[in-house]
């Protein structure tokens, strides 16, 4: 690498880290491997629409049988995966086994 390059390439990583471009992705606590970003829902039932509209475009693709679409199709399923509200389920468990017991 010749001088000029070291300097513009030094000059780059001093304006990227005065300015902090990288702010979506926060590290993650638990895996220092990976990262975690916020997807902003207002309520239950818009999180519950997201993941069925991500499944619902998960299976429109995979009946297409495009085979180029094969790693999009596992990303959106994995996303849908992480959004289930796997703890509130439970809650609504107990509630619903209140609930019918009066």
């Amino acid at each position: 690498m010749n001088e000029q390059s070291k300097l513009s390439l030094t000059d780059f990583l001093e304006f990227a880290a005065r300015v902090n471009y990288f702010t979506k992705l926060k590290p993650s606590k638990k895996n220092t491997n990976s990262f975690k970003t916020m997807v902003t829902i207002t309520c239950y039932n818009e999180l519950m629409q997201s993941i069925i509209s991500l499944l619902r475009t998960s299976i429109n693709t995979l009946q297409q049988e495009e085979s180029q679409t094969a790693i999009d199709v596992m990303l959106l399923l994995e996303i849908a995966i992480q959004l289930l509200p796997s703890d509130e389920m439970e809650l609504l468990d107990e509630l619903y086994k209140v609930l019918s017991h009066n």
